[in-house]
């Protein structure tokens, strides 16, 4: 029942986030097919568009928590059906779990989508990697943008959808920038591992970062679940 609800009141959002993906496989389709379409460092244009793309799909899939949302819109404060929700006959670790999850995995498949779109479609950006290189920078950016998506769920927790979109992307932008202001371990930046520090350049999984962030998106989730028992709706 609760993964029913969970999806109808997402479908609309994955439709959104596919045919936002099919314009960027169609603009780097006709990018590939213009002269001089490979540069110095393709890795870098395509560590840009996964980056921005994951913030936005960090943005859509995240949810609001374990109230109800929209269909198609970002609601600003809380949904009129959010008192039916939480009279449901489930734990609030139920509900979050449920929404967690259902969000997290057609996140997931919509980068998977993605990575497979963009190699075959335009090989120049992936540097000509290989089917299993690209396999493994799926792999890579799906684990590494957990983090982002459950630092989403947390906001989820106490502000409302529209803030919280917001708030995702603000974070985003500060976690990819943070690298390029201040020293911080390898192992933490999560986007570099999208970029200079993936699959497709370094021919290795990076395998720290991947825990980093597997061990933040559950340190995160802990965090969310410990808000939504306690708090008032």
């Amino acid at each position: 029942m609760l993964w029913y609800k969970g999806w109808l009141e997402t479908r609309a959002r994955l439709w959104i986030a596919l045919g936002y993906m099919g314009f960027l496989l169609l603009s780097v389709s006709f990018r590939a097919a213009a002269p001089g379409a490979v540069g110095p460092k393709p890795i870098a244009g395509l560590a840009l568009m996964m980056g921005s793309f994951v913030t936005v799909m960090c943005a859509v899939f995240a949810g609001a928590g374990i109230v109800s949302q929209g269909a198609f819109q970002f609601l600003k404060g809380l949904h009129g059906s959010t008192q039916v929700t939480l009279s449901l006959p489930f734990s609030r670790l139920h509900l979050l779990a449920v929404r967690a999850a259902l969000g997290w995995v057609e996140m997931a498949a919509v980068l998977a989508t993605f990575c497979g779109g963009v190699w075959l479609v335009a090989r120049f950006i992936t540097g000509g990697a290989t089917a299993l290189h690209m396999l493994e920078y799926a792999a890579t950016l799906i684990v590494c943008t957990s983090a982002l998506y459950f630092l989403s769920v947390l906001l989820a927790t106490f502000l409302d959808d529209q803030g919280r979109s917001w708030a995702t992307m603000a974070a985003c932008v500060g976690i990819w920038g943070l690298p390029h202001v201040a020293h911080v371990p390898v192992f933490t930046d999560i986007f570099g591992a999208m970029g200079e520090a993936s699959p497709l350049v370094t021919h290795g999984m990076p395998w720290s970062a991947m825990a980093f962030s597997v061990s933040l998106a559950a340190l995160l989730f802990v965090a969310a679940l410990r808000i939504v028992r306690t708090r008032e709706y």
